[in-house]
C-alpha cells in the first residue's frame, strides 16, 4: 500500500498539486488533512465514479444556458452565473469543470493508476483511463488548449494545443479498445474485485466498460464532422463504430443513479439543488429559470395556450420535460410560457407562471432527486450515426436513424402512441417535423438532437460545432450540390390538420439580449434588435477563459504564449470567441454571408 498525502490547496492551480489532492476529493475518507493515510483501490474508485457523473452535470449546467434552452427571470449583465446572465466570464474566479478535471478526477485517477500498477490490478487501470479519456475530451472541448503532457510534473506546465490533446485522445481511445479485448487486462487473476460499492455504474463489468469506451470513441470521431475532416471514409468509419456498439449485447447506457436523501445523495438536477464540495460547484437554477423562446416556441413548438386536441406543444415531449403552470383561476390549464434569452421577466409576471422545470409529474428522469446522470445516452449514439450518414450522402439512412433516435428519446420521457389521442399527437409531430427523406436536412437532424440533449453536456458542443448556424448570423450548412440551410432556424411545415393549433412563420437562434457591453457590444459584433443587424459569427462564446484565480496567477507566461492573455497577463475576451479545432470554417460544407475573419 502506498500512502496518499492530503493538502489543502484551494488557492493553487489544479496541476500544482503534482501527485497530491485536496482532502475533500475522496468524499471525506481522510478525517485529518495534515496526516498522510493509506488507501486501497476499493476506496479510490468510488469518488472517481461519482465525479465522472458530476463533471457531466458541471458541463451541462453551463451548456443548457449557453445553448439557449433555458434563461432566467433576471437580466443582470454580471454575476457569479455569467452563462445565464451577460456572458461576463472574466469577473469570476474559476469554472468548476477545470477543477473537477484536474483535481477531483485527474489527480485521483493518477494516484489510483499508480496503486493499480503496483498491485497488478489492470481492471482498475482500464476504468480509470476510460474516465480520464471522457474528462479530457470534455475539458479540451470547453477550454481548448490545456496542460496534458506536463500536467502534475511541474509547477508551470506547458499548455498543449488542442491539436496535440486530440492526437493523444485518438491514440488513447484506440489503445483502450485493444486493452479491453486483452484477457490479461480484463481477466487478470490478480485483479482486485469490483462490485456495486466501488462502481455504481457497471458494478465492475469490464465488458460493459469496454462497450462504453467504444461509445466514447464514437463521440470523439464525431468531432471530425462537419468542419474538421468531413470525408466519406471518416463518415463510414463512424457509422461502423456506432453499429458495433449498438449491436454489442454488453452495451448498456452508463447511468449513475442517486438514491435521494441529503447533499450528494441527491441528483444535482433535482429540486434539493445539492452543491457538491461547496465553493467549487454550482447548484442548479431550475427554480428561477424558464425555457427560452427559441427552445419552447421554435424547437418544441409550444402553443400560445393549451389546445383541446393538440395539448401544449407540437412536440409531445414538451409537457413531459417540464410541467405547464397556470396564472390563476382564469387560466385553467396554463401554458408552456417562455422568455427571450437574458431579457428579464416583465414586472407583471411571476416565475410560477412559467413551467415547473423539475417536472413535478415525474416524467423527466434527470430532474428527480433520485434520478440519474447518464455519461452517454442511447439516442446520442444513434444521432452520431445519423449525422455521419448524412455527411456521407446517405440522406435516407440519416432520416431513418433520426426518426428512430427521436422515438428512443420519446420513450425516455414516457411519450407513446398507445391511445388514439396519444397517437394523434404523436403522428402529427412526425408529419410536421420529420415528414420524409426527400425534405430532410441537417437542420431537422440537429434540432431533434438538440431536444434529446436537453440537460446533457453535448447540447452546447453540438451548437458550437455548427457555429450557431442560423439566419441571424448567415452561417448555413449542407451537402455539396444541395441548398445549404440554417441549422438553428426553426420553421413549421404546412399541414391541413394543424391550422387550429399552429404557430406560424419561423424562429431563429440569436444572441441573447443585455450582454455585457464592454466586450460583447463592440462594433464588430453589435446587434441592434430594432435594425435587425447581422451578427458577426465571432460574437459568440466558443470556449471558456482560463480561470482568473488560478491559471492567470500561476501560469501566466503560458497563457500569454498561447494567446489567451495579453502581455500584462490579463485574459483577453477575444480568446472566448476563438473557434475550436472542430469548428473552423470549411467552405465545402458551410457558407457564410458575412465577410469576416474566422478566428
Amino acid at each position: 500500500m502506498k500512502a496518499i498525502k492530503y493538502i489543502v490547496c484551494v488557492c493553487l492551480s489544479a496541476f500544482l498539486t503534482l501527485s497530491l489532492t485536496g482532502c475533500d476529493e475522496w468524499l471525506d475518507i481522510n478525517t485529518n488533512p495534515n496526516q498522510p493515510i493509506t488507501t486501497t483501490l476499493d476506496q479510490a474508485l468510488p469518488p472517481i465514479i461519482f465525479y465522472s457523473a458530476f463533471i457531466n452535470y458541471d458541463h451541462a449546467e453551463y451548456g443548457v444556458y449557453m445553448s439557449q434552452a433555458l434563461t432566467t427571470s433576471s437580466k443582470s449583465q454580471t454575476g457569479s452565473y455569467p452563462y445565464s446572465q451577460g456572458w461576463e466570464f472574466l469577473g469570476i474566479n474559476r469554472h468548476p469543470m477545470w477543477r473537477r478535471h484536474f483535481y477531483d478526477l485527474g489527480a485521483n485517477i493518477r494516484k489510483m493508476l499508480e496503486i493499480a500498477e503496483q498491485q497488478n490490478s489492470p481492471n482498475y487501470e482500464l476504468i480509470g483511463r476510460t474516465i480520464r479519456l471522457q474528462s479530457t475530451m470534455m475539458t479540451t472541448d470547453l477550454f481548448g488548449d490545456m496542460p496534458r503532457s506536463e500536467a502534475y510534473q511541474k509547477n508551470s506546465p506547458k499548455y498543449d494545443s488542442q491539436e496535440e490533446v486530440y492526437e493523444w485522445l485518438f491514440q488513447e481511445a484506440d489503445e483502450l479498445v485493444k486493452l479491453y479485448d486483452d484477457p490479461a487486462y480484463t481477466d487478470n487473476p490478480n485483479s482486485h474485485p469490483i462490485n456495486e460499492k466501488q462502481d455504481r455504474i457497471y458494478h465492475g463489468d469490464m465488458k460493459k466498460w469496454a462497450a462504453y469506451t467504444k461509445a466514447l470513441r464514437c463521440r470523439l470521431w464525431l468531432r471530425k464532422l462537419p468542419n474538421w475532416d468531413n470525408t466519406p471514409a471518416n463518415c463510414q468509419r463512424i457509422v461502423q463504430m456506432v453499429d458495433e456498439v449498438l449491436n454489442d449485447p454488453n452495451w448498456e447506457e452508463p447511468r449513475y443513479y442517486f438514491p435521494g436523501g441529503v447533499t450528494e445523495s441527491n441528483c444535482p438536477w433535482g429540486s434539493t439543488c445539492p452543491k457538491i464540495n461547496s465553493w467549487e460547484s454550482r447548484d442548479n437554477r431550475l427554480a428561477s429559470s424558464m425555457p427560452t423562446t427559441f427552445f419552447a416556441q421554435g424547437i418544441l413548438g409550444a402553443y400560445p395556450q393549451r389546445h383541446a386536441s393538440w395539448h401544449y406543444a407540437l412536440d409531445p415531449r414538451a409537457e413531459k420535460m417540464m410541467t405547464p403552470r397556470s396564472m390563476g383561476s382564469s387560466d385553467t390549464y396554463g401554458a408552456i410560457r417562455y422568455l427571450e434569452s437574458n431579457i428579464g421577466m416583465d414586472n407583471s409576471m411571476k416565475v410560477t407562471y412559467y413551467p415547473d422545470l423539475y417536472a413535478s409529474s415525474g416524467n423527466n428522469p434527470f430532474v428527480q432527486n433520485n434520478g440519474y446522470i447518464a455519461l452517454m445516452l442511447q439516442e446520442e449514439l444513434m444521432f452520431i450515426k445519423a449525422e455521419a450518414q448524412y455527411w456521407a450522402g446517405d440522406v435516407a439512412g440519416a432520416y431513418n436513424t433520426t426518426v428512430e433516435a427521436t422515438k428512443c428519446n420519446m420513450d425516455r420521457y414516457g411519450v407513446g402512441n398507445t391511445t388514439s389521442a396519444d397517437k394523434k399527437i404523436y403522428d402529427l409531430f412526425f408529419e410536421i417535423k420529420l415528414p420524409g427523406a426527400t425534405e430532410f436536412t441537417i437542420a431537422d437532424l440537429m434540432q431533434q438532437k438538440y431536444v434529446a440533449m436537453y440537460l446533457q453536456e453535448e447540447q452546447w458542443t453540438d451548437m458550437r460545432r455548427y457555429n450557431y448556424s442560423s439566419k441571424t448570423n448567415g452561417i448555413f450548412y449542407g451537402l455539396q450540390g444541395t441548398t445549404p440551410v440554417p441549422v438553428y432556424t426553426c420553421k413549421t411545415r404546412a399541414s391541413s390538420r394543424y391550422t387550429a393549433a399552429a404557430y406560424t412563420g419561423e424562429y431563429s437562434l440569436r444572441r441573447p439580449y443585455n450582454l455585457y457591453a464592454p466586450y460583447w457590444d463592440q462594433p464588430d459584433c453589435y446587434e441592434d434588435p430594432s435594425s435587425k443587424a447581422v451578427l458577426s459569427p465571432n460574437a459568440w462564446v466558443n470556449r471558456l477563459n482560463p480561470d482568473t484565480e488560478t491559471e492567470t496567477k500561476y501560469n501566466s507566461k503560458e497563457l500569454i504564449r498561447i494567446g489567451a492573455c495579453n502581455a500584462n497577463g490579463q485574459v483577453d475576451y477575444h480568446w472566448m470567441q476563438k473557434h475550436l479545432i472542430w469548428a473552423k470554417f470549411n467552405p465545402q460544407v458551410c457558407t457564410c454571408s458575412n465577410s469576416i475573419e474566422w478566428m
